[in-house]
C-alpha cells in the first residue's frame, strides 16, 4: 500500500510540474532568416539542376540525344554493309566452298 501512495505522489508531482507550461514561441523573423540562409547557400548541384530543368534546355538535350541515336544507327548500318562486302570479296578470292550438306542449302529428308 505504501508503494501505491508513493506512485500517486509521483503522479501528482508530475501533473503539478505541467501547470506553468506555455506554448513555445519563435522569433517573428526566424522564417525569414532561414529562407535567406537557404537562398545564399545554394549548392553547385542545385544550380545545375535548376539550369537543366528549364524547358528550353531540357528540350534541347532530348533532341541532342535523339540526334546522337539516329547518327549511331545510321553509321552502324554502313559499317555492317562494308564488312559484308569485304567478307564477300575475301570469299570470292579464296573460292570458299560450303563444307557440309546443310550449308549447300539442301534440306535433310
Amino acid at each position: 500500500m505504501n508503494t501505491d501512495k508513493h506512485i500517486e505522489n509521483l503522479v501528482e508531482q508530475t501533473l503539478q510540474s505541467l501547470d506553468g507550461l506555455q506554448t513555445a514561441r519563435a522569433n517573428p523573423h526566424l522564417y525569414t532568416r532561414i529562407r535567406a540562409r537557404l537562398e545564399d547557400e545554394r549548392s553547385t548541384w542545385s544550380r545545375i539542376a535548376a539550369f537543366l530543368s528549364k524547358p528550353v534546355v531540357a528540350i534541347a538535350l532530348v533532341l541532342l540525344v535523339i540526334a546522337l541515336n539516329v547518327f549511331t544507327i545510321t553509321s552502324s548500318r554502313t559499317e555492317s554493309d562494308e564488312n559484308t562486302d569485304q567478307l564477300v570479296a575475301v570469299a570470292q578470292d579464296y573460292n570458299f566452298q560450303p563444307s557440309s550438306i546443310l550449308e549447300n542449302g539442301y534440306s535433310q529428308p
